[in-house]
């Protein structure tokens, strides 16, 4: 089968319907491919696969039905079937891998097996050929860091990401267009789909590691040689991993690091940066860790030094229309209210940047609960003192300073929205992370180059001059 013409990959067990093989095709997967509501289809069934693709015969084998939902702006396509031909070559309960491309939809049974070895050629950068540096995100959750590198700094590509949440897949392929997009559990996606790659951005599962999660520093989450085994099929060069700090202290952490350097990164620099420090208005402390296979001058990027009567205001950030952006509410008998009186019970609670005002330089960090109301996310507090409101996801991208051209499909609600948006990492540290690796990475191969030209000789002629002997 040609990859090359592979846009996404599906991974999910098959499930049963009357005794048959039940094959459901979700909505992102349909729209990929490029199928609608009401369009015919034909479905062919060979020896391992089942293929559907696009007809305008009017004997179609079948349609493709509508699923609506409340939020959704119209119908979106679906399609389920289950029957004795697709039973033939498709197990009930078993994985499958669904292969979308232009006007196609092919569904193999799974690649039960791979090869938990590296690959051991050199894969050059594309910068050799004057083309960007290929970046595979992994999770990609909805591509936040993605667009920072891509749009944010001109230096990188997508060639795909890796993701199981179909609302980050769904906003992840609608921002990257090229490359293969695999939507699945990581623990049964087969190398043979990765991209190759010159990159990885990886953002390990941190549930059990955040400041407001179980906080199990040891805890293993068990995804590290599957992490690993994936990075090694992309050939990549450097690996950025961003967390939250308390994953580094953890045992998940070290038998990460263990194995990639057993697959050939030897060199590892970690840090520790706040989106805050770098003038974003939202705080956002991560840990970040850059593995190189090669020695490289790769260093951390510096933390400015900003007067605070230069530092970006709230105001700034939500611009003119910050007064009908979004609805307001009275703070009074609000759960506003009810944090803070529950504040003045307890020194537990610090409700410092919880209300922000229009002057306001600093806020709480962004989270996935952020609309559910809590003491460490930050809500916009009305000049009159009276009434707050929410921020818009618009707004909450811009103090992440992620790129202009990062959008969210339709039919993803604002709740979603803040909720993706809360796992994503601030674009103003993946841009200075990105650029200072970029550099090195270009730094390192022009270095190779130049060693590679040969160097003439010298000697000396009759007349005593020197000459080169080419």
């Amino acid at each position: 089968m040609d990859n090359n013409h592979i846009k996404m990959v599906r991974n999910i067990k098959t499930s049963e319907k009357d005794g048959h093989t039940r094959l459901i095709f979700e909505c992102g997967l349909l729209e990929e491919a490029g199928f609608s509501v009401a369009d015919r289809v034909h479905i062919r069934i060979e020896k391992t696969k089942v293929i559907v693709t696009k007809t305008e015969d009017e004997e179609a084998d079948g349609i493709i039905s509508r699923r609506m939902r409340t939020g959704w702006p119209e119908p979106r396509p679906f399609f389920d079937r289950a029957n004795r031909d697709i039973s033939k070559v498709l197990r009930a309960r078993e994985r499958i891998d669904i292969l979308i491309k232009d006007g196609e939809i092919v569904v193999t049974q799974e690649q039960l097996t791979y090869d938990v070895s590296f690959i051991t050629e050199d894969t050059p950068l594309r910068g050799d050929k004057l083309s960007k540096i290929r970046l595979f995100s992994l999770p990609s959750g909805p591509g936040l860091a993605t667009s920072a590198l891509v749009h944010g700094t001109g230096l990188f590509e997508s060639v795909g990401g890796l993701d199981i949440d179909p609302l980050a897949i769904d906003t992840f392929r609608f921002n990257n267009r090229s490359g293969v997009t695999l939507w699945g559990d990581m623990k049964f996606i087969s190398p043979a789909w990765i991209s190759a790659s010159d990159v990885c951005w990886l953002s390990p599962v941190c549930t059990e590691f955040t400041l407001i999660g179980k906080r199990s520093l040891g805890a293993i989450s068990g995804l590290g040689p599957h992490y690993a085994r994936l990075v090694w099929s992309m050939g990549c060069q450097a690996i950025v991993i961003e967390q939250v700090p308390l994953y580094y202290q953890s045992r998940s952490y070290r038998q990460l690091r263990s194995l990639l350097t057993a697959a050939g990164f030897s060199y590892w620099y970690e840090s520790k940066l706040n989106s805050a420090d770098f003038g974003a208005v939202c705080s956002r402390p991560r840990g970040f860790a850059v593995a190189t296979k090669e020695q490289t001058d790769f260093c951390w990027p510096e933390v400015p030094r900003i007067p605070e009567r230069f530092r970006t205001t709230v105001g700034q950030v939500v611009g003119k229309e910050w007064e009908t952006a979004g609805e307001w509410f009275k703070i009074e008998g609000s759960p506003i209210e009810k944090i803070f009186t529950k504040k003045s019970e307890s020194n537990n609670f610090k409700t410092t940047h919880t209300l922000v005002d229009l002057e306001s330089t600093r806020m709480n960090a962004i989270l996935s609960s952020y609309r559910r109301t809590n003491i460490t996310s930050s809500y916009f507090r009305h000049p009159d003192g009276i009434h707050y409101r929410y921020f818009t996801s618009d707004e909450l991208l811009r103090f992440m300073n992620i790129p202009h051209e990062f959008e969210f499909p339709e039919h993803i609600t604002e709740t979603q929205r803040t909720q993706l948006i809360g796992q994503g990492v601030c674009g103003l540290l993946a841009c200075a992370i990105g650029v200072e690796l970029a550099v090195a990475l270009m730094g390192s191969l022009a270095r190779k180059k130049i060693m590679k030209k040969p160097v003439p000789a010298v000697m000396q002629n009759k007349t005593g001059q020197l000459e080169f002997i080419l």
